[in-house]
């Protein structure tokens, strides 16, 4: 997901503050952003939830435009030849850590949506019926998935040197 400038081959440098800021505006605003977008009916305040959630999901696609250019982002999706032993080394660690986190998320979509089949009669669990909600789902499984081994290492802190 990374876009290579020609004018900064290597990435837009970008402050770690502002990365995860960027991060955390992506990470709430997209899921909030669709729940009010594609929530329930509330009445008449439904079409202006409607257009907040609108507005933010588009905002949290602005803050992934911002974050494929950033130098976090090409440290994740670069090449081995690319990157140095240390980069290597820090994005390895930040895959791994992102692997696993997004393993776990699915495991418990599963696992929500199992228990959702076995207790249907009982609770009455939210479940994606629309077209809409597999598409919100989807992108962001999908952003979710690109973005995240750059957020790890927007938050790692820098390993010492060693001589």
């Amino acid at each position: 997901m990374y876009v290579r400038s020609r004018r900064r081959p290597m990435g837009s440098a970008m402050s770690p503050l502002l990365a995860r800021s960027l991060f955390v505006a992506l990470y709430t605003l997209y899921p909030l952003g669709c729940i009010l977008q594609l929530g329930p009916d509330t009445g008449e305040d439904l079409p202006v939830l409607s257009i907040i959630g609108l507005l933010m999901v588009a905002a949290s696609f602005l803050a992934f435009a911002v974050l494929a250019g950033s130098s976090f982002q090409r440290q994740a999706q670069e090449q081995d030849a690319k990157l140095d032993e240390r980069e290597l080394a820090q994005r390895n660690r930040a895959a791994y850590g992102a692997f696993s986190l997004l393993a776990g998320l699915v495991a418990l979509a599963l696992l929500y949506m199992n228990l959702r089949l076995d207790f249907v009669d009982q609770f009455p669990l939210w479940a994606p019926t629309t077209p809409e909600h597999w598409n919100a789902l989807f992108w962001g499984a999908i952003m979710l998935g690109l973005t995240l081994p750059a957020a790890f290492l927007a938050w790692e802190k820098e390993p010492p040197f060693e001589d």
